[in-house]
């Protein structure tokens, strides 16, 4: 299975969604963006173990922005 980073930007979207992903038994992390990602606000993301679709549609449903995704090399 692979790993997903969720850039969302800021800090306060990342721990609101890693929260909701960890309610609903998804693996995930709160992790500060490297700076070649751009345009990604005060830099936060979430590390995601799981089907990155399904918890995207999640985030969005329940409020968090989602500035994009990459799959992180193991």
């Amino acid at each position: 299975m692979n790993n997903y980073f969720i850039i969302t930007g800021t800090v306060t979207y990342a721990l609101r969604g890693r929260d909701i992903l960890r309610s609903k038994g998804y693996s995930a992390n709160v992790k500060r963006v490297q700076h070649k990602y751009k345009n990604a606000g005060c830099g936060y993301g979430i590390v995601l173990t799981g089907d990155v679709e399904q918890a995207i549609q999640l985030l969005k449903s329940s409020g968090i922005k989602i500035l994009g995704t990459e799959v992180v090399e193991n």
